[in-house]
């Protein structure tokens, strides 16, 4: 097994439930960029939201944030690559948001936007570490936005995504957590920014291996060779893989269990 580049998901698998990353993994990270391996971090984060994390592992390779909406070099904060929710469909979100009373998240220029200071909206800017501005989201409705994401339980989201799937068909909606529903850009998704990092470093799909335990990460993990869900994921999303891809959990160092075996390139 020849590897140059790996791509890691963060919430759900290169961090435990406790949001920290094992120190055998960390380690291991360590040793493997120290031999010329490339490590990614591809998340639906923001930058800033996942920055602290790749601060702490050392990770100089763009960062893929919002699910592959927006690409960012971590050392400037430079933009190379964004591709957001277009106005007509920012508006109709925010319409179907307002019509069901279903929390919606809005991002622009890395900005967390809400409308309602509810308990779902209140308690995401709390899990994943940065602060929120609202406003009338009558104000967005000229803007674009890099992402857009419902919360709410999941049977609500399920329903909910039904629904979008047929009325918007030029947007890209999925699930990165069961009460997180994801509103892209219908071009965005990880796999296909991943597949982009891997041209700008010439490094081919045979040589790359990722690692993802949500919906979201499924055109990431079948985009590599060695594609790996982690064991934590739901049982509907795990018939998607044999059962040599499916590692332990994020809270059983999954990552680490693939990793350890990797010595040299």
């Amino acid at each position: 097994m020849k590897i140059k580049a790996i791509f890691m998901d963060l919430d759900g698998t290169l961090l435990k439930s406790d949001h920290t990353i094992s120190l055998k993994l960390k380690k291991k990270l360590k040793e493997l960029q120290e031999k010329g391996i490339k490590i990614f971090i591809s998340t639906g984060r923001s930058f800033r939201s996942s920055y602290p994390f790749v601060k702490e592992l050392g990770i100089t390779t763009p960062v893929i944030t919002y699910n592959g909406g927006r690409i960012v070099i971590p050392d400037t904060g430079e933009v190379v690559y964004e591709k957001p929710v277009n106005v007509e469909n920012v508006k109709k979100i925010i319409e179907i948001s307002r019509e069901k009373g279903i929390h919606l998240n809005l991002y622009n220029d890395d900005e967390l936007y809400i409308e309602q200071e509810s308990e779902e909206g209140i308690g995401y800017a709390e899990r994943v570490g940065i602060p929120y501005r609202l406003i009338n989201f009558d104000e967005f409705k000229k803007k674009t936005s890099t992402k857009g994401l419902f919360l709410a339980e999941n049977r609500i989201l399920t329903e909910l995504k039904k629904e979008l799937d047929e009325k918007l068909s030029d947007v890209n909606f999925v699930f990165s957590q069961p009460t997180y529903l994801e509103v892209l850009n219908k071009e965005v998704n990880k796999g296909t920014a991943v597949l982009e990092m891997l041209r700008k470093y010439d490094i081919s799909s045979n040589e790359a291996m990722a690692f993802g335990d949500q919906w979201n990460d499924l055109e990431m993990l079948k985009s590599v060779k060695y594609g790996y869900l982690m064991g934590n994921a739901t049982d509907e999303l795990k018939k998607q893989f044999f059962l040599d891809r499916i590692t332990l959990s994020n809270d059983d160092d999954g990552i680490y269990n693939v990793l350890k075996n990797i010595v040299s390139n």
